[in-house]
């Protein structure tokens, strides 16, 4: 997804809306493009977001223009690897079955023009990183409260990962058409996994706050691209693919996110769930902050972003540098309980085997909700 500041994101789709209305008061004006997936056609109503190979829109059907629905669409111009990657991501949503990981709609691929399409769920209030955005633009917080009962959520979503259960029934597709499999959607969704190697857990390994969504409600997060997804653990066992791992992280787990075992992956030594803990960490950090922590520090100390996460080089806003209160300079500074700020160093522990698993963050995090109260 591109970075753009907040407000010019928000201007550009007030423009991209206006637009489009005028556009609807004159019949010269060409209808919208529409796709079809597997017989269902689609109309494209405007563009979301976008990635190095992928696109996400915005659309309805014809028949039902006011559901809404968001279109995946992967182009895989590098040949046959890139074109397993995506299909692998279907297999991906097609793992979990749970209510805090984003369900697939539909899909298809499209193997003569190299693209594979997912169909998945809109949820009108964005991600927690529209929430961020927002807050910086207003000015405004999340309660504590209700913010960590986000990321219980998020907790529930990632234990579904974590403790994989293969016996769970795969979410089926929406129809009784299963030929061919999607065009070898059966394969192992990793390399060199055999069809029947169990598997006891996965990690997503990209986690941020624009990968969960939230709930039209309000209520809830959802976990989603799962792009990234990625057995655990796994144990390089010579120099070259201990590289191999560091690279594939490079491209697809978000640098101010992304654990610092992932940047130095050593021989030898596990890469476990213990990534997904980290990055929650960031990610909650930058639910209070408004950036990733060592964003935050790296722009503070105009050092490498890399080396603040090696070294775990990280503070809130109104500590020194040992780590002691000091002054606050604004009223965004203020404000973060000891409990909430406890989850975070908690997260943000450079030694993995020091990180809390998913349970254990689960149980801080509700023993944190209890002590805060209602909001």
């Amino acid at each position: 997804m591109s970075h753009q500041p907040a407000a010019l994101t928000q201007l550009s789709h007030y423009l991209l809306d206006t637009l489009w209305q005028l556009a609807q008061c004159f019949t010269c004006f060409p209808r919208s493009p529409r796709i079809a997936i597997r017989g269902q056609k689609y109309t494209i109503l405007r563009l979301l977001g976008e990635g190095g190979f992928s696109y996400v829109y915005l659309v309805s059907t014809p028949e039902d223009p006011g559901t809404y629905y968001a279109l995946k669409k992967i182009r895989c111009s590098l040949g046959e690897e890139s074109l397993s990657r995506a299909q692998k991501e279907v297999e991906a949503y097609r793992l979990f079955d749970h209510p805090n990981i984003i369900p697939v709609v539909d899909w298809e691929v499209d193997r003569d023009k190299e693209t594979v399409y997912i169909l998945l769920p809109y949820y009108r209030r964005g991600n927690l990183q529209d929430m961020i955005n927002a807050n910086l633009v207003n000015g405004a917080k999340v309660p504590e409260r209700r913010l960590l009962g986000l990321f219980l959520g998020v907790c529930q979503a990632l234990k579904e990962l974590h403790q994989y259960n293969p016996k769970k029934k795969k979410r089926a597709r929406p129809s009784s058409d299963a030929e061919e499999d999607e065009g070898g959607l059966a394969k192992p969704l990793m390399e060199g996994e055999a069809e029947d190697a169990p598997v006891k857990s996965y990690a997503h390994r990209d986690i941020k706050p624009s990968n969960i969504m939230i709930s039209d409600s309000g209520t809830f997060p959802v976990l989603m691209d799962m792009g990234s997804l990625a057995r655990s653990p796994v144990t390089p066992s010579n120099r070259s693919l201990a590289l191999q791992l560091q690279d594939e992280a490079a491209e697809l787990c978000t640098m101010p996110y992304r654990a610092p075992e992932l940047f130095d992956v050593k021989t030898g030594v596990p890469v476990t769930t213990a990534v997904d803990i980290w990055s929650l960490g960031c990610t909650l950090y930058a639910c209070l902050v408004g950036k990733s922590p060592f964003e935050a520090r790296s722009e503070e100390s105009g050092g490498s972003l890399s080396l603040c996460v090696l070294n775990g080089d990280w503070r809130f806003p109104d500590e020194g540098t040992s780590g002691k209160k000091r002054a606050s300079k604004s009223e965004a500074d203020r404000g973060i309980s000891e409990g909430v700020k406890d989850i975070v160093r908690a997260c943000l522990r450079v030694e993995p085997e020091r990180r809390p698993n998913v349970d254990e963050l689960a149980d801080l995090i509700q023993g944190v909700m209890d002590q805060l109260g209602e909001d």
